[in-house]
């Protein structure tokens, strides 16, 4: 059995603007919870041949100092 404790996924969106990625980072740092941000390419709605840059932003709740399920307590 492994002691990995995984965060757990709480939000997920997408944006098109570089403010509110750099908003969410900021206000996952304060709130003291995991994010993930990544780069993507999506089609350009009525233009296709025409691609927008968006930020997809996943937060994670905080991981526990401890794994309930590990029989000694560690992580």
């Amino acid at each position: 059995m492994s002691n990995e404790v995984e965060p757990t996924q709480i939000k997920l969106m997408y944006t098109d603007s570089l403010k509110d990625a750099v908003k969410a980072l900021e206000s996952a740092a304060e709130l003291g919870l995991g994010i993930e941000i990544n780069s993507e390419y999506h089609p350009t709605p009525g233009d296709r041949d025409s691609q927008s840059l968006w930020w997809k932003i996943a937060l994670f709740d905080e991981v526990p100092e401890t794994d309930p399920d590990a029989e000694d307590g560690s992580v």
